[in-house]
């Protein structure tokens, strides 16, 4: 086991023991949906609220330490909770306060990792995490994620999600993206 699956595993079983609704979501989510690449940390977003930032901390200090001075007001300005594992593997622990968040964590797909089960968000949340980014980076794992899994996707669930992210955040873009990447994938099919 490597000691980024040790610290994923460590993690799951933390949150779980506690009954804390979580989901796995960045680079390692993305190398289970999507097309892998290099990550060194964990990114996992937790149905919580930002008050309940101490009793989370209290809750995995067994397998991880903060890493502020102050988590409480770190958490209120970031939604973000920086931790390590006691091998050393960053953590950043997100506090999922919109809708869409604790919709996603409740449609989490359990994934074994070492013979243990982890709960990652579905290849869709995790576009629709990805789509409003404006890194290249993220765009590639979107068109990665389209690659491996597009058969499999639920586009009834996924496009009016995109649709409405375009159009809530005034970003038409996003929706053009999307029907140029599946216009690929059609074209690459010929």
């Amino acid at each position: 086991m490597t000691l980024q699956e040790e610290a994923l595993v460590a993690l799951a079983r933390c949150l779980e023991e506690h009954r804390i609704s979580y989901m796995i979501i960045g680079g390692i989510a993305n190398a289970v949906w999507g097309e892998p690449r290099a990550t060194l940390d964990i990114d996992v977003t937790v149905a919580a609220d930002t008050s309940e930032v101490l009793e989370i901390a209290a809750a995995l200090e067994r397998d991880f330490r903060v890493l502020v001075s102050n988590p409480e007001s770190f958490v209120q300005e970031t939604r973000v909770l920086p931790l390590e594992s006691r091998s050393g593997v960053r953590v950043d622990l997100i506090f999922g306060l919109l809708p869409f968040e604790r919709e996603a964590i409740e449609r989490a797909k359990l994934v074994h990792v070492a013979h243990e089960g982890v709960h990652f968000c579905t290849p869709e949340d995790l576009i629709l995490l990805k789509i409003i980014s404006r890194r290249d980076r993220d765009q590639a794992d979107v068109r990665g994620i389209l690659r491996r899994r597009f058969p499999e996707l639920d586009l009834e669930y996924l496009e009016p999600r995109i649709e409405e992210l375009g159009n809530l955040l005034s970003r038409p873009e996003i929706l053009e993206s999307w029907s140029k990447w599946k216009a690929e994938l059609d074209r690459s099919a010929e």
